[in-house]
């Protein structure tokens, strides 16, 4: 994610073009498995109804959607159909913010 954020604001074609292939084949896949197995785990930990769990999962739906706001973001900019938006640049401290607000959630349990 970071590097897709950091790419987008200095684009070479080329990088984004490999960029792109490893989000499909790595990235993309790996989240899948992240929310599979993250599910799996809650269940067989009995977590759902735990307050902490009700905080991380909203977090956790917006890291998804903000991972698919900058893949569609970088396919645009493979393809050169990209349109520029004043919020861009904010994608990447976004993201941060909801990493580290996750793992607090998840270590600290409130």
């Amino acid at each position: 994610m970071v590097a897709v954020a950091l790419s987008l604001r200095h684009p070479v074609l080329s990088f984004l073009k490999q960029l792109k292939t490893y989000d499909r084949i790595i990235t993309s896949p790996a989240m899948v498995a992240a929310w599979v197995f993250g599910i799996l785990l809650a269940v067989q930990g009995g977590w759902f109804a735990q307050s902490w769990l009700a905080m991380k999962i909203p977090l956790v739906l917006i890291l998804s959607g903000l991972h698919g706001v900058l893949a569609g973001k970088l396919r645009r900019s493979v393809v050169g159909t990209t349109d520029p938006e004043p919020v861009g640049h904010l994608l990447l401290p976004l993201g941060l913010v909801l990493v580290t607000l996750i793992i607090s959630v998840a270590t600290f349990k409130p």
